[in-house]
């Protein structure tokens, strides 16, 4: 990829806030390598995750978030896309959510309690710099467009009152519980849109995607017949970032500080 390549990229960052990045083969044996952690975690468990209670559900996918993160480093996929985050922040210094979570999604018709979660963007759950945190996604396996995100197209330049109020309200995920901490909120916020607006599906085959913190996004319900799993955090410049939060579900800062 040349230089121009990369300086498109963030424009079309900055204007329809989400890219989508092919999956090349450094990045595919990262995926290869979360994959493989799974698949052994669930053969060795002896445990078929679609007939497992919530909560077992939960507590499983917690400890497989917990192995993914003790045996894949974080750096290591910044650095193998080092002049893509580079071009995006303009900067070396990153400020790195400490830990991918793990999404597992169930099938809808297998999932009545365990709701997908819900449209948002990252400053309804963190402070008013978040605004200039950037999310990364990346699939792992069974991703399709009946599972992936949803979103709303050029929802990041919304305004709150003008185009949006929110109101908040609690979910049925348990606060500091495994589902907290694999990242399913115990309170959200409703969004009541000014106007008419359509959800539209952010997936790409083959492709890990980069998108802004103000894009209103959430988790489409899963259509397909086999459970959904990929990996995501939160990224920013180090300096954009005015201090390192507690996260509420583990007690722990947030952040950790990389340089690429």
């Amino acid at each position: 990829m040349n230089k121009n390549n990369y300086k498109k990229i963030s424009e079309n960052l900055k204007k329809n806030g989400y890219i989508f990045i092919p999956i090349g083969n450094i990045n595919r044996e990262f995926v290869h390598k979360v994959k493989i952690i799974i698949n052994e975690y669930i053969l060795r468990k002896k445990i078929n995750l679609l007939k497992l209670t919530e909560k077992k559900f939960s507590q499983h996918i917690y400890k497989l978030q917990k192995q993914i993160n003790a045996k894949i480093n974080i750096k290591d996929f910044f650095n193998n896309n080092k002049r893509i985050f580079e071009t995006i922040l303009n900067s070396k210094n990153i400020s790195s959510q400490y830990y991918f979570y793990l999404r597992c999604f169930k099938p809808n018709k297998d999932s009545k309690n365990y709701k997908p979660i819900s449209l948002h963007r990252e400053t309804f759950q963190g402070p008013e710099f978040y605004k200039k945190i950037y999310n990364l996604w990346i699939p792992i396996s069974n991703c399709s467009k009946g599972n992936a995100l949803k979103f709303i197209e050029n929802s990041h330049n919304f305004k709150p009152k003008r185009d949006f109020d929110t109101n908040v309200r609690l979910t049925k995920i348990e606060r500091k519980s495994f589902a907290h901490k694999t990242g399913l909120l115990y309170q959200d916020r409703k969004i009541r849109f000014s106007k008419k607006i359509k959800y539209n599906i952010l997936f790409k085959k083959d492709n890990f995607i980069i998108f802004s913190g103000q894009l209103i996004h959430g988790n489409a319900k899963n259509y397909t017949n086999k459970i959904r799993f990929s990996i995501d955090l939160r990224f920013m410049k180090k300096k954009d970032m005015k201090f390192n939060p507690i996260q509420g579900s583990s007690g722990k800062k947030y952040f950790k500080l990389l340089k690429i």
